[in-house]
């Protein structure tokens, strides 16, 4: 009861401060939420990585996230697929049992919550996600963290908006303000961050209302990402001899070069991981298989590639490091990923093999990211064409490799623009920004319609589409198209009070259970009004001192449907009453419970978010051939 009243009080003060002030609280709370939640899952990762260190018999002098490391150093490297088969039955089991939807990647889920769910993300699936992919990564599995990070972000933002009764569209804001908190603590990259989550949303557009608050909240992120991971986590910053030397012509030229490269890298590895995914899928179900097995099929396929390739192992972000430490030194690589071969075969080698045991992992349905491996594979594809072309150019090589990861990972996700600024973040110099957007741009241009955002809409809805009376509108002029939703699958069971009772123990009940209104029924459970009092003008404080009948101030007239009437009804009362809610009611008019308009619209937005885009390119079409 007293964390209602907390919250109660909270909200209201909220809806009285203004824009930036409204959003930098909201933002605030949700990035230092989503920052202790990813320090949780980190604190998980750095224990499951230092046990899986004592079965290979190795004594770890520093704490480590990357798997890989151990793997190289291992004498044992017979045990790497034993300790990723432990890992993937594990997480296998904890997914499958408890929350299926947590399997695989992790930001495809946001996107989903964004377009479909109006802007809500369970906080079971990111807990149950957490845990899985801190067995899988820290046991071997070729994935990033920043997938379970995300649904962690995504999902704090989405509860804060919640327990402060925000809007749908506030919510949705909220969603993403917190996925950006999320990849800003892990990156320590608090623009590019920013960007990228308003970025993954839309294949051609960037969200421009959540920017400001994803901004706020990268930034703060970002703040206490330095004090729990420390300012040196993130990838080594850049050091540029001469900088006029990045926009010679020639140069210029080769990031055209070198984006196009990794636009052939970023398609084989999208298409590829989705056929690992179909192809897992298919097992299955033409087998008859247990789902359960799933997982362990992929991990011990990757743990045979790792025997021989250990360098594709786990999250691959310390060893991305240490390799592009050794990049910019001019060091040998080959004693630090224990192969001895040439370079440029060296790094041939890491890209293929880090899409094919990342696309095994994540695509049987293991828990992890995708967007590190992109870095990764970038990096050496950037790498790769530095060494080729950066001599004849006068650029560094190293440059190339950093340039790598945002046009490889720019046309993966579709989001050149975040992730141009992100890489120039990361490397510390904001001279990076102009080739990297090059080069992504042109990576992201030549794989159009190739991406791992499969739930990105390529156009936002109208946000028109928000309100009772538009979702009329289309419901009666088919623009929704035919739905499945019934009156029954969206009641919730508000506490009624009977007509004798008095606005004291209406209040009572409010505040115990968070409703807004009251249905009022008689003795034989007949609903014969509704308690609302914003309608109404009751202040709560009154009612909890007021002994005066409910019925004396509810409202008569009170918005109801029937359980076995046309879906339709919902959204014509709710216009004609002007609230955001119905009664529902049997044949008898006895109560059966409640629908609010939030509900209808997460009910609906799976149709509108099918029927819009088309809609809107059609009329764009013929816009045009007016035009001409």
């Amino acid at each position: 009861m007293l964390l209602r009243r907390v919250t109660s009080l909270v909200n209201s003060i909220v809806l009285r401060l203004g824009y930036v002030e409204r959003w930098l609280f909201i933002s605030t709370i949700t990035a230092i939420a989503a920052s202790l939640a990813i320090g949780v899952f980190y604190w998980m990762l750095k224990d499951i990585v230092a046990l899986s260190a004592q079965l290979h018999g190795i004594l770890l002098h520093r704490a480590l996230t990357d798997y890989s490391l151990i793997a190289i150093h291992s004498r044992k490297k017979f045990l790497i697929p034993l300790v990723l088969l432990i890992g993937a039955a594990a997480s296998s089991f904890i997914v499958y049992t408890f929350e299926p939807e947590a399997e695989g990647a992790g930001a495809e889920s946001v996107i989903e919550a964004y377009h479909f769910k109006a802007g809500t993300l369970r906080g079971r699936i990111a807990a149950i996600k957490t845990i899985a992919s801190a067995l899988v990564l820290g046991t071997g599995g070729s994935a990033g963290p920043e997938g379970p990070a995300i649904q962690i972000g995504g999902s704090v933002g989405s509860f804060t908006a919640t327990s402060l009764h925000l809007g749908i569209e506030e919510r949705r804001i909220a969603l993403i303000a917190g996925a950006a908190a999320a990849l800003s603590f892990i990156f320590q990259s608090p623009v590019g961050a920013a960007i990228f989550a308003t970025e993954l949303l839309y294949e051609d557009v960037l969200e421009a209302a959540a920017l400001p608050p994803a901004l706020l909240a990268s930034t703060i992120a970002y703040a206490l990402s330095l004090h729990i991971l420390g300012p040196e986590y993130k990838l080594p910053s850049l050091h540029i001899a001469n900088i006029i030397s990045l926009y010679s012509l020639g140069a210029l030229g080769s990031y055209i070069v070198l984006g196009l490269i990794e636009a052939f890298f970023a398609f084989v590895f999208v298409k590829f991981f989705f056929t690992a995914k179909r192809w897992f899928n298919n097992i299955i179900e033409r087998r008859n298989l247990s789902i359960y097995l799933k997982p362990i099929i992929g991990a011990s396929i990757v743990g045979v590639i790792g025997i021989f390739v250990p360098a594709i192992l786990g999250t691959g972000e310390e060893l991305l490091s240490d390799l592009l430490s050794a990049f910019s030194h001019g060091r040998e690589v080959q004693e630090l990923i224990g192969m001895h071969y040439n370079l440029l075969v060296i790094l041939l080698v890491l890209a293929i093999m880090k899409i094919i045991a990342t696309s095994l992992t994540v695509g049987s349905g293991l828990s992890g990211g995708l967007l590190t491996p992109s870095l990764f594979i970038g990096a050496m594809v950037g790498q790769f064409v530095g060494v080729t072309l950066g001599r004849y150019l006068g650029v560094q090589a190293v440059i190339y490799a950093y340039i790598g990861m945002a046009s490889l990972a720019g046309a993966a996700y579709k989001a050149p623009i975040g992730l141009a600024f992100f890489v120039a973040e990361i490397a510390g110099t904001p001279a990076l920004i102009v080739p990297a957007l090059i080069a992504s741009l042109t990576s992201a241009i030549a794989t159009r319609g190739v991406t791992f955002a499969t739930a990105a809409l390529k156009k936002p809805l109208p946000p028109t589409v928000f309100t009772a009376e538009s979702l009329l509108q289309m419901l009666r002029s088919g623009e929704i198209g035919r739905i499945n939703v019934t009156i029954l699958s969206l009641v919730k069971r508000f506490t009624p009070v009977n007509w004798h009772a008095t606005l004291r123990d209406a209040a009572k009940i409010m505040v115990q259970t968070g409703q807004k209104i009251i249905p009022i029924v008689d003795d034989n459970n007949r609903v014969v009004g509704v308690l609302d009092p914003a309608y109404v003008g009751l202040d709560l404080g009154y009612m909890m001192r007021s002994s005066q009948a409910v019925i004396e101030v509810s409202l008569i007239n009170a918005p109801i449907v029937r359980e076995n009437d046309p879906f339709i009804r919902v959204l014509e009362e709710m216009v004609a009453h002007g609230v955001d809610y119905v009664i529902v009611v049997d044949r008898s008019y006895r109560y059966r419970g409640v629908i609010v308009f939030e509900d209808v619209a997460q009910a609906l937005m799976p149709y509108i978010a099918a029927g819009i885009p088309e809609k809107a390119e059609a009329s764009e079409r013929a816009s045009e051939v007016a035009g001409r």
